[in-house]
């Protein structure tokens, strides 16, 4: 047998994946897991702790939009003031809905039908290796590798950062005697860096309930954070959250300030496919990771808008906040 008849044994194409979840003929969860990863070539290794609820809160707190939101926001109102902010938000949520759900024809849920066929903790690697062309399908498969995996360090060191600076400006504002000082930011994130691999690994077979834990505490700080900020600020006008637009970088035209303020939008969204990695460990995932995707979108998409509009027509005067937010930029 040649080496090229070979490779076209061994490695699939897309419809040999096709097998729809109410085909698999094993009943339990467990066996379909099982019968799922021994179709893909795969054996199962890892324990299945999780279900839908534990894994739809390590979702959205992967994503934390509307805390995110609040961090980043001083980037899309300086680029672009309330009105971009606004739309951008509304852009950056549709086209990750479009990108993770689909929109027509016979791409709607491509890549929530692709996970529900092939849940593997790889992910995209291995759709690529699924999808590309049989001549270039190892490089397009290592190359997405590489860099899936190269964001998921920036993700972590990033995280890990802007928290540690947060919790360092928590002590500049409570202590005014506090000498401060940008070591202690960096600290701060390794102990941050830290406490997560401890809960990764000492605590593993806790993360289903700390996940869920999680996940409410997601749910009520939004309403324990909106709710004051609502009843107590002063409310401004719909004409000065929805058309008033700023160029506070003084970039060339309006549209380019846009599109600069929008990266903080676009980058509450990141970790979308989070669930998707946790396949493996995750029961009936070819059911479970599609839902936990779906309703991760919504659900913090829904939040982060909510909390932008809030804090947008509980802003005061945007003229006194224009110069807060430079002189924090600067």
């Amino acid at each position: 047998m040649s080496k090229s008849h070979e490779l076209k044994t061994i490695l699939p194409t897309y419809k040999d994946y096709t097998t729809n979840y109410a085909q698999i003929e094993p009943q339990t969860s467990s066996e379909r897991d099982s019968a799922i990863l021994a179709r893909l070539g795969k054996k199962q290794v890892l324990k299945r702790r999780f279900g839908f609820l534990s894994l739809f809160g390590f979702s959205c707190t992967i994503l934390t939009t509307w805390e995110a939101m609040l961090a980043l926001f001083l980037e899309s109102f300086f680029n672009g003031g309330p009105a971009g902010a606004v739309y951008g938000f509304l852009l950056a949520w549709g086209k990750w809905l479009q990108c993770n759900i689909g929109t027509h024809g016979e791409n709607n849920l491509l890549k929530l039908k692709t996970t529900a066929r092939a849940p593997t903790a790889g992910g995209q690697y291995y759709w690529v290796s699924m999808l590309a062309p049989r001549s270039s399908r190892r490089f397009y498969s290592y190359l997405t590798g590489w860099m899936t995996m190269i964001a998921w360090i920036a993700t972590v060191s990033t995280g890990a950062f802007v928290n540690g600076t947060i919790i360092q400006g928590l002590i500049v504002l409570n202590y005014p005697n506090y000498d401060f000082k940008p070591i202690h930011g960096t600290l701060l994130s390794w102990a941050l860096i830290a406490v997560a691999v401890l809960v990764n690994t000492v605590l593993s077979g806790l993360l289903p309930q700390i996940e869920g834990t999680i996940l409410i505490l997601h749910v009520l700080g939004f309403f324990g954070i909106m709710i004051p900020l609502v009843w107590l600020a002063p409310h401004g006008l719909a004409s000065d959250v929805f058309k008033t637009v700023i160029n506070g970088g003084n970039w060339p035209t309006y549209g380019i300030s846009f599109c600069v303020g929008v990266i903080g939008n676009v980058a509450t969204f990141v970790g979308a496919d989070a669930a998707v990695h946790m396949a493996e460990e995750i029961e009936d995932a070819a059911l479970n990771v599609p839902r936990a995707i779906f309703t991760t979108m919504l659900l913090n998409g829904a939040l982060g808008f909510g909390m932008l509009l809030a804090l947008l027509f509980c802003l005061g005067d945007i003229d006194d906040a224009l110069v807060y937010a430079q002189a924090l930029i600067l």
